[in-house]
């Protein structure tokens, strides 16, 4: 049996694959690190999608075509809400989607009406979905 891998599949790319699948989005450095420690208890290979607006490295992705077809194809959608600036106006839009687990400091905004997967930290994803059934 091969080593479980990560793959890390960014614009204009797409894997057309069996592999269990996310899509980050907009993730903060804290973020990313949690969902590096959930990910490496995962024992098979991963196709992980990442959308950043504004990445440390100074560029940011504006292929929203890429996202919305990601967005699909995907089986878990993680939404770091606070750090989603220029694609705010699809919010909505991604939060309607039932494998989307998002998360937020903003009390006064009231996105468990459109989804109720808020989380405060990546584990409690994990946590949720049995290690997103290890195969």
């Amino acid at each position: 049996m091969a080593k479980p891998t990560i793959n890390l599949i960014t614009s204009p790319d797409k894997v057309h694959s069996s592999e269990l699948s996310f899509l980050l989005i907009n993730p903060s450095s804290i973020v990313k690190e949690q969902f590096n420690d959930v990910i490496k208890e995962v024992k098979r290979t991963v196709n992980l999608y990442l959308y950043e607006e504004f990445s440390e490295a100074g560029y940011g992705d504006t292929d929203v075509e890429w996202l919305l077809e990601v967005l699909h194809m995907v089986d878990y959608v993680i939404l770091d809400i606070d750090n989603t600036k220029n694609i705010e106006w699809l919010v909505g839009h991604i939060l309607s989607f039932d494998k989307t687990y998002y998360l937020t400091t903003h009390p006064l905004r009231s996105y468990n009406i459109l989804n109720t997967n808020r989380v405060f930290d990546i584990k409690q994803i994990a946590e949720g979905v049995n290690y997103f059934a290890k195969a």
